[in-house]
């Protein structure tokens, strides 16, 4: 599915779904084809309820609906309806045409407010699918992210062809938080994970380093730390996908809970439970691993799960546990580095995992997940963060300008080691 044009007046427009245009009144940015969903983005100015059953809305073509309201505060809320694009001038043959969308009143319509992103897109099924993400939010920044929409102009729409853009584990994240179902369709590994561990889930240091020496042609020796974590992260996430959906099914076949259109309640809930469960643990913790494997693969002398005040674990303290106790051991010398998948409101904990290190590091590799305000509680609480170089570049100047790479970190922790004093070198 290639990448069409929009416009406000028809002779502009060359459909791909018989849209004659965008909502009139609202502020175009671009539009995309991605994934083999279409696409069209803009910012809400003026949302203007007008029921779909009206005399003018019932005579254009009404679309089954998908509708969702996203923030950071809130679960998404969502409505189902149908939606209709209508030519408020179709009975005036002299003027040119005026498109406007006619929708149902509904929740997500009702916590939208103006300078909110609001997202179009044609789902698989033919329905419409209408993402409004709140302003100055994560989920704002993420849908920028993933559709490569980088400016705020008004007046005109921007175009970004995603044809050609490989979906990769991150892309596949914000999908599923969106609840489009994303698969992986090279099953190239499936029979040597069955193989190996049969169905049932091996333990996540054996899972990682299954994804790691999958990657031939990866050295974490001698590669850039940037490239080799964001490689090792995506591989994994894509390989438990596939795993996943082979172990859920063949879990499913042995005993199913639905029996003649009935479910049994008990069984879908400790299924679903278990499901849920597996995931949250496995992403952070294969995330760890995979530092530490880089860590490990340059010499780099650290201690992960290191106890310090108050039996705080941070993830990785640098270059020991036995240094950060001794209090002869200069504190400018001290290092910790807290890893999380995605930061939300629990970079606050990482603030109090190392009392005697007042300038803490947080590794992330989320696209779109540090929004402005984020950022300044993090400046508050003395907390910088380290992303892969592709990650970093995600974010605007101010964010990256106070950002560090990994590769950067792991010089600055490899320049320390190296002119550390051999009075101080701990075993």
């Amino acid at each position: 599915m290639g990448l069409f044009t929009v416009g406000l007046r028809d002779d502009d427009f060359e459909p791909a779904y018989k849209f004659p245009a965008l909502p009139h009144r609202v502020r175009g940015r671009c539009l995309v084809a991605f994934a083999g969903v279409h696409l069209a983005v803009h910012v809400v100015r003026d949302l203007v309820h007008i029921d779909a059953d009206t005399t003018n809305a019932s005579q254009g073509h009404g679309i089954p609906t998908a509708l969702m309201y996203l923030s950071d505060d809130d679960a998404p809320a969502v409505a189902d309806l149908e939606t209709t694009w209508y030519d408020a001038r179709r009975n005036n043959p002299n003027r040119s045409a005026e498109w406007r969308l006619y929708y149902k009143d509904c929740e997500p319509i009702r916590m939208a407010r103006p300078g909110d992103l609001m997202c179009f897109g044609m789902l698989r099924d033919n329905r419409l699918l209408i993402i409004i993400a709140q302003h100055d939010s994560t989920a704002e920044a993420q849908a920028k992210w993933l559709f490569g929409i980088d400016d705020e102009q008004e007046g005109a729409f921007r175009f970004h062809d995603n044809t050609e853009r490989e979906l990769d584990a991150f892309g596949a994240q914000i999908f599923e938080a969106l609840g489009i179902n994303v698969e992986v369709r090279d099953d190239t590994y499936l029979p040597e994970m069955i193989g190996r561990w049969g169905y049932r889930f091996p333990s996540n240091e054996e899972f990682a380093a299954f994804s790691q020496s999958s990657l031939t042609d990866v050295d974490p020796t001698h590669d850039d730390p940037d490239d080799v974590v964001i490689e090792y992260y995506d591989r994994s996430y894509l390989l438990f996908k596939l795993y996943e959906r082979a172990v859920i099914q063949h879990d499913y076949d042995a005993a199913p809970f639905v029996s003649d259109g009935v479910i049994d309640v008990d069984s879908f809930t400790s299924f679903y439970t278990s499901v849920r469960n597996r995931r949250m643990s496995r992403a952070g913790k294969v995330l760890e691993i995979h530092i530490a494997h880089i860590l490990d693969a340059r010499g780099i002398e650290y201690e992960a799960q290191a106890k310090t005040e108050n039996g705080k674990k941070p993830d990785f303290l640098f270059p020991s546990q036995a240094a950060y106790e001794d209090p002869a051991f200069p504190e400018e010398q001290l290092r910790m580095l807290a890893s999380k998948t995605s930061i939300k409101d629990r970079f606050r904990q990482v603030a109090d995992e190392a009392n005697r290190i007042r300038d803490k590091h947080l590794f992330t590799l989320t696209p779109g997940d540090v929004t402005h305000p984020k950022f300044a509680q993090l400046d508050e609480l003395h907390i910088h963060l380290v992303m892969p170089k592709v990650v970093k570049e995600s974010y605007d100047d101010l964010i990256q300008g106070e950002t560090m790479t990994f590769s950067r970190f792991i010089e600055e922790i490899q320049g320390l080691q190296a002119d550390r004093p051999q009075s101080l070198t701990l075993l």
